[in-house]
């Protein structure tokens, strides 16, 4: 089967956001896409044709505003290359600025908020809340409390 033209870039923290993230490979397998995710010992999951890696980084950290722009700068030049359509991410940090930055580029963004968040959104969710295009919640009464929210489904 031939792939669709849209390029998606596919983007989450490392570990569990990344797990979430690979239940939707069969994107890769019909869209031409292209993966971010933090370099670790749990970020062997790839998805797309193309892996690209940031460091990881914790807002509690001594250097945070520093790495944090450094991010930021590191995701620009991804996509300044990449010019990605639709930004798919299951979050955490590594995906606030590829929603921000997508957004200024006119992608869509679809933010799918972690099965683990059973009542209120995540940090990264309030964030992309507002910049999404899709916000989706893998549990129903999230739905019910954020209008912008939708419930299709869990993703495991």
């Amino acid at each position: 089967m031939k792939k669709k033209t849209t390029k998606i870039c596919m983007i989450s923290s490392s570990g569990g956001h990344l797990k979430e993230l690979n239940e939707l490979i069969e994107i890769s397998e019909q869209y031409e896409t292209f993966q971010i995710t933090e370099k670790d010992k749990f970020s062997n999951i790839k998805i797309g044709t193309r892996q690209y890696y940031v460091n990881k980084i914790d807002r509690d950290e001594k250097n945070f505003l520093f790495h944090f722009f450094t991010l930021f700068l590191k995701i620009f030049q991804i996509f300044a290359v990449e010019k990605p359509k639709v930004i798919v991410t299951t979050g955490a940090l590594v995906a606030y600025p590829a929603c921000l930055i997508g957004k200024l580029m006119r992608a869509k963004v679809i933010f799918i908020e972690s099965y683990a968040r059973t009542e209120t959104l995540s940090l990264t969710g309030k964030l992309v809340y507002r910049l999404s295009d899709l916000f989706i919640v893998q549990w129903p009464d999230l739905s019910k409390k954020y209008s912008k929210a939708k419930y299709y489904g869990e993703l495991f």
